[in-house]
């Protein structure tokens, strides 16, 4: 897998993704939400899923951050959103996890050098911080852009 890039552009997604699923989870019934489908999923199981993997990879620029190099694994997304039964959730604790996680990357790599500490991937092999948290960007980008466009703001 190609490294990616972590930079500012990355950092003001996090948090512009983070502000719009609060926004949807605040003005959005969560009834609306449990019954919305998006492919397999239906939103809120899209929100709890990107709020799970904000965690993880918070989790995951953390250990580049704390420790010398380490060995993380991949996740089985399906297995995780079945065992968290997202769409039984409470949209707006799932929000602000995804809030905390996301500035808890951001917050991480505010420090000179934060984003070249290294890690290993069991799938990508040897990446960095930067990496990790780039791709949750990405990633959280493409499913809030998704729910953005099925949940418009109100004008």
């Amino acid at each position: 897998m190609d490294r990616l890039r972590y930079d500012e552009d990355k950092a003001f997604l996090l948090a512009d993704d983070a502000a719009t699923i609060a926004r949807i989870v605040r003005t959005v019934p969560a009834e609306k939400l449990r019954a919305t489908k998006l492919d397999q999923w239906t939103a809120l199981e899209v929100i709890g899923h990107v709020a799970d993997s904000a965690e993880i990879f918070a989790g995951r620029v953390a250990r580049c951050v704390d420790e010398e190099n380490p060995t993380v694994a991949s996740y089985d997304q399906d297995a995780l959103a079945a065992e968290r039964r997202n769409n039984e959730r409470d949209p707006l604790e799932l929000s602000r996890r995804l809030s905390a996680a996301h500035s808890r990357i951001v917050q991480l790599l505010l420090a000179a050098g934060a984003a070249a500490r290294p890690g290993r991937h069991s799938a990508w092999g040897q990446v960095d911080a930067g990496h990790f948290a780039a791709y949750q960007a990405d990633h959280s980008h493409g499913h809030t852009s998704d729910l953005a466009s099925r949940f418009p703001p109100d004008r």
